[in-house]
């Protein structure tokens, strides 16, 4: 957010007509860089490709592990972080100039700059994208991407609003630690499916359900305040 206020508050707008030209770049180089990963996950499986990539217990292995990863990061275990040369190197070449280059270039920047808090929320959406026909991966980076866009494209076009915006807190990293305990019951789904492809027949329904339920239990309590991780505040 304030990546977005700064970048549109130094900008000169002769009028309205070009505030709103510009909002519409700066939020289409941050849906254009999430769908571009849609598109690639597509062309290099393929719909057939998709399908084994799905059924294929090794990589629902992966998956399961990869949603274990992306919890512990949103407990605050860890960061996921891009390179700092490169977050420099575009933020340098997107505060340059005025044109359409650097719009583009500056919705590239804040996508990788936020890419920390959003490569777990990415990473589910891409791996349901996954398991269906080759366009979902499309569609669901677009839907995803678009979303995420859009209060930024009303913070570029109306950067004072900024004041008016909660502000950040305990209760934000309260947000990702839910997330976290969700991604764990989405890793759960896939070791099911492998249970289920190599007939060990120890994650039964009951079982798996069972998971699930203690899973929403320890939320209701982490949201009650009856224990803490690290990056919480005193309630």
């Amino acid at each position: 957010i304030p990546i977005t206020v700064s970048f549109f508050t130094k900008r000169e707008q002769a009028t309205r007509g070009r505030a709103v030209r510009d909002a519409f770049i700066y939020s289409f180089g941050i849906i254009f860089t999430f769908t571009v990963l849609g598109i690639l996950l597509a062309v290099l499986f393929g719909a057939a490709g998709i399908n084994q990539f799905a059924a294929n217990p090794w990589m629902n292995l992966l998956i399961a592990l990869i949603f274990i990863v992306f919890a512990l990061n949103l407990f605050g275990m860890f960061e996921i972080v891009v390179p700092s040369g490169i977050l420099t190197k575009l933020t340098s070449a997107s505060g340059s100039g005025q044109g359409i280059v650097s719009l583009l270039l500056m919705g590239l920047t804040f996508t990788l700059t936020s890419f920390t808090c959003t490569v777990p929320f990415i990473g589910t959406v891409m791996v349901a994208a996954s398991s269906g026909e080759i366009w979902w991966s499309v569609v669901g980076m677009l839907a995803y991407s678009t979303v995420f866009a859009f209060p930024f494209f009303l913070l570029a076009l109306f950067p004072s609003w900024l004041k008016s915006m909660p502000k950040s807190g305990g209760w934000l990293n309260s947000v990702k630690v839910v997330m976290g305990f969700l991604e764990l019951a989405a890793a759960m789904k896939f070791l099911s499916n492998i249970d289920l492809i190599w007939s060990f027949g120890i994650l039964s329904r009951d079982l798996f359900l069972s998971f699930w339920v203690g899973i929403g239990g320890v939320i209701v309590m982490y949201l009650l305040g009856m224990f803490q991780l690290p990056h919480d505040s005193k309630p």
